[in-house]
């Protein structure tokens, strides 16, 4: 799966951007650069993409048309001599941009040696994202025969009800398809191809600022990633990313051919269907600024006029065929847009500043203040640097008449600007990471500005570095506290979702808004999408629950489900019902299948660990409302122990939060507990980890546990150890920070959100097997001193 991720995905999609950016080209008289060929091949896709996923009746036909584009594109550009490989430098250094941004985007996965995709339990629009993406390739925009009886068809209901743009995420569902790879894991290489194809519009933007290929190269691909845009596009930011491709490559094509009207139309048809409607001030800005005044030199000559006005019609019609659908969905997001977007921070933490836009921004998370890690000062300075170079840049594109910079520049001051008063912090975000890295390009080119003879040499390349230095050193931060979803579990839980295809609907007690997703075919349904008449007790307004014990469901509730999908590791989890059977389990699932006869629970008591007379009279009451033929199930508790982290000895720095510590820095915790039996037990922890934690029990080393991200209360397995009865002692050391991704301190409500919690040992073996007896023997085992799980009272169907 790796290598289909990370080698034959990339290249088939380089084959599907070259060959429609070569049909493309041919059809607007090969006036495409060489180096924008792939940008504009991508936004062909986009919107061939797009268009075929409208409808349920074409969605399907998205993947086998890019393909068919993609062939006669290739065809025409070797019958053509478009694919020459000579000279190398129109090749090389556009590559050399290229590589620097995919790198830096797909570096924090690649590391780990597994597939997968950053920001996991971040922000959880991420899994939404993937979700629409399967969906529209799957049955378009069409929500005909949904019945929303599975987290996946929730997710795709409420985005497509709302007129969600899918630009991006049609794109990735039919490429994904093509290279036969489920999308999931097609993500992050596609996030950074999009990194890619920005940083080949801006090589092209730079052609006329940085002369030298080489040093353009190295500008355009540290432009591409400034670090409110590389933090957005490590979390869930496809459409921040692809809006500031478009508009990037809108500015390359309208500046370097002049009457290529139907490429320029292209990206921003491409624009439209990543953002609808908001992609608006950077294209309308573009367009005046840089094809106005050759409408209006045209008037004066007929000829002229003519061939404008031919190409120009062209491409309204290649706008307007996306407009339709466009114009639609903007009117479901009508009320939305007109808000300015949600009234609340939506996820961030506090307004962000709209000199974020610049390129500097010192954190490991842009939705917390810069206070938050004590980062202002030095991010002010960086950015004041970066702003006078992007002013000298910007001076020079007026006096050199660089059409395609100061166009730019319009773009992004005037698109910022509009958004800023329009719009809430949440969209406004959105402004400020699609107009950086254009920002950035102007300071690079102010860097170039300065470059001259002698002394002037050495000041344009240490600006320059100066600029490459501020970026990457938010970037850097970003990137060791990435958080990295955990492949084993997540394959896991795939493997899961082909197994018991077709076999549900199941239920999973837990928050994990990426099961949804992996066992759609099963019709899954996640804790977050349970309805408050589903438990016994109502949540509190506004609570968020991470795990939820099956003894809180109603039975009723219960009874719609086939197969329940239930997280090991925690020692109090209830097993289901008597009418469930474990039919499997995994590293880190149990699998329930309902008996298919069963008897009918009448009652489901949880039972206490010590239980009282009144407790038993209960039970004998339920007994006697339920008939003369009504017996009493009941299961053992699983054995085992939890060992509580002691809430005074924490390493320096680190809090506490309800029964887990959150960890800042390396650290050490000496945990003690009692184990009733000698026997062999399952080592589990909970918490969240990137960097890695190692566990040891009496001395001796049980395992350690690295990239292994998980939500509250969620535990992670770490091995196995045989254990005699009596008093041990638990070590749980988390070692010192690295290069590799995901060892920093994230950022959190509380400082850090790097969680470490008890240490759990439940019995290896056989679990507890339900008892049905009499109601005498029932009676007998409820007032017994033995710990159990829940008693039932149950009768023949």
């Amino acid at each position: 799966m790796f290598l289909l991720s990370w080698i034959l995905y990339p290249v088939a999609l380089a084959a599907l951007c070259l060959g429609c950016g070569l049909l493309v080209d041919r059809v607007a008289q090969r006036s495409i650069p060489r180096a924008l060929l792939l940008p504009a091949g991508f936004a062909a896709v986009v919107v061939l993409a797009t268009l075929l996923t409208i409808l349920d009746a074409t969605s399907e036909l998205a993947a086998p048309a890019l393909a068919v584009a993609a062939l006669v594109g290739l065809v025409l550009g070797l019958t053509g001599g478009r694919l020459a490989l000579r000279p190398a430098q129109a090749w090389l250094w556009p590559a050399v941009a290229m590589a620097i941004v995919f790198a830096a985007l797909a570096a924090p996965v690649v590391l780990t040696g597994a597939p997968g995709l950053t920001g996991y339990a971040r922000i959880v629009d991420l899994a939404s994202q993937i979700d629409l993406a399967a969906y529209l390739v799957d049955h378009g925009r069409s929500l005909a025969g949904v019945t929303r009886d599975s987290s996946y068809h929730v997710v795709a209901d409420q985005l497509l009800r709302a007129g969600y743009p899918g630009g991006a995420q049609a794109a990735l569902g039919a490429t994904a398809q093509v290279a036969r790879i489920d999308v999931i894991w097609a993500w992050q290489p596609f996030m950074a191809w999009m990194g890619a194809m920005l940083a080949l519009a801006l090589y092209v933007l730079l052609s006329r600022a940085i002369r030298h290929p080489a040093a353009r190269a190295l500008a355009a691909g540290v432009a591409a990633q400034p670090t409110i845009l590389y933090s957005y596009a490590l979390a869930s930011g496809v459409k921040e990313l692809a809006a500031a491709l478009f508009v990037a490559l809108t500015a390359a094509l309208l500046a370097v051919t002049p009457g290529g009207a139907l490429p320029a139309s292209l990206a921003i048809a491409a624009g439209l269907c990543a953002v609808n409607v908001g992609i608006a001030p950077w294209a309308l800005v573009l367009l005046a600024v840089l094809f106005g005044p050759r409408l209006v030199a045209a008037v004066g000559q007929r000829r002229r006029l003519r061939i404008a006005r031919r190409s120009w019609l062209l491409a309204l019609v290649a706008v307007g065929l996306v407009a339709a659908p466009t114009i639609t969905a903007a009117i479901r997001l009508e009320p939305l847009l007109r808000a300015g977007g949600p009234a609340d921070l939506g996820n961030l933490a506090a307004p962000v500043p709209a000199w974020s836009a610049i390129g500097p921004w010192l954190t490991s998370d842009h939705r917390y203040p810069l206070a938050e890690v004590g980062t202002e000062t030095p991010t002010a300075i960086l950015a004041a640097l970066v702003a006078l170079l992007a002013t000298v840049g910007l001076a020079r594109a007026i006096s050199g008449r660089d059409r395609g910079l100061y166009g730019a520049a319009a773009a992004a001051v005037i698109g910022v600007a509009v958004v800023v008063v329009q719009g809430t912090a949440w969209v406004e975000l959105k402004a400020f990471a699609i107009s950086a890295p254009l920002v950035v390009a102007l300071a690079f080119a102010g860097a170039a500005a300065l470059h001259g003879q002698s002394w002037r040499r050495w000041a344009g390349l240490a600006a320059g570095a100066g600029v490459a230095a501020s970026i990457l050193a938010g970037n850097l931060l970003v990137y060791r506290a990435v958080p990295l979803a955990p492949y084993e579990r997540f394959a896991e839980l795939e493997q899961l979702g082909e197994r018991y295809g077709r076999q549900g609907p199941a239920l999973h007690p837990s928050f994990d808004e990426y099961a949804g997703y992996l066992m759609r075919d099963v019709r899954l349904t996640a804790l977050a999408d349970v309805p408050d008449k589903g438990l016994r007790r109502p949540r509190p307004e506004g609570s968020v629950a991470f795990v939820e014990d099956l003894d809180a469901f109603r039975t009723a509730y219960l009874d719609r489900f086939k197969l329940i999908v239930v997280r090991r590791g925690d020692p109090a989890q209830s097993r289901p019902p008597s009418d469930w059977r474990l039919v499997r389990s995994t590293a880190y699932y149990d699998v329930y299948r309902r008996l298919p006869p069963s008897p009918v629970v009448v009652a489901h008591l949880p039972a206490p660990a010590v239980r009282s007379a009144r407790f038993c009279r209960a039970l004998r009451a339920e007994l006697g409302r339920a008939g003369p033929r009504a017996r009493i199930a009941y299961v053992a508790a699983n054995g085992g122990a939890l060992f509580e982290i002691p809430e005074g000895m924490l390493p320096p720095g680190w809090l506490s939060s309800g029964g887990e510590r959150l960890a800042r820095g390396p650290g050490r915790l000496v945990l003690a507990g009692r184990l009733a039996r000698t026997g062999d037990y399952d080592v589990w922890i909970r918490g969240s980890f990137g960097r890695r934690v190692a566990v040891a029990i009496d001395g001796r080393p049980v395992g350690s546990v690295r990239w292994r991200e998980s939500y509250p209360q969620h535990y992670e397995p770490l091995g196995r150890a045989t254990l005699a009865a009596g008093e041990h002692r638990v070590d749980v050391v988390r070692g010192g920070g690295s290069v590799l991704p995901g060892t920093g301190d994230e950022i959190g409500p509380e400082g850090i959100i790097t969680r470490i919690g008890p240490v759990a040992l439940v019995r290896h073996g056989p679990r507890p097997q339900v008892r049905t007896v009499g109601a005498r023997a029932g009676m007998e085992a409820c007032r017994s001193g033995r710990r159990l799980d829940w008693i039932e009272v149950v009768r023949p169907r």
